[in-house]
C-alpha cells in the first residue's frame, strides 16, 4: 500500500511500509502493534519478553502506569556484586555515594556500607532507624 501512513484493511496482518513517515509497522487485524525506523522502536500494545533485556545507554523512562517487578529483587548497583542468598521481593542496594546537595522536591532512599539512609524533601539525609 504505497503512500499510506496506516494499513487500510481491518483484516490486515503483517508488515506495512509507511512511506510517508519512513517507518515499517507490524499490523494485526488492522491495528498497529509496533513500528520502527532508523531512530526508535515504538510499541503500542502490551509486550511480553521471555529473555533478558539489556539497556547499555540512556534511561528507562516510564511516563504512565507502574514500573513493576513481579518476581525477584529490584537491585540497584552492579549485579555481579550481589550475593546469591539474598531474599526475593526486596529493593536491594549496594554501597553507593551519598548525593551532593539537597533533594528539594522529592525524597529518596539509599545505602552506604553500613546503613540504609533516607532523604526527605527538605534535603536532610538521615539514617533509617530500626
Amino acid at each position: 500500500m504505497p503512500y499510506k501512513a496506516t494499513s487500510v484493511s481491518s483484516r490486515h496482518k503483517g508488515w506495512h511500509h509507511d512511506q510517508i513517515n519512513g517507518r515499517l509497522a507490524a499490523v494485526f487485524n488492522g491495528t498497529e502493534a509496533f513500528d520502527f525506523d532508523a531512530n526508535d522502536l515504538a510499541v503500542d500494545v502490551a509486550a511480553t519478553f521471555a529473555t533478558t533485556i539489556t539497556q547499555t545507554t540512556g534511561n528507562l523512562v516510564n511516563s504512565a502506569g507502574d514500573l513493576r517487578a513481579t518476581v525477584g529483587n529490584l537491585r540497584l548497583g552492579t549485579v555481579s556484586n550481589f550475593a546469591t542468598t539474598q531474599p526475593l521481593a526486596w529493593a536491594v542496594f549496594r554501597s553507593s555515594t551519598q548525593p551532593a546537595g539537597a533533594i528539594t522536591t522529592a525524597g529518596g532512599v539509599g545505602a552506604n556500607d553500613t546503613t540504609v539512609q533516607k532523604i526527605i524533601a527538605a534535603g536532610t539525609i538521615n539514617n533509617v532507624e530500626t
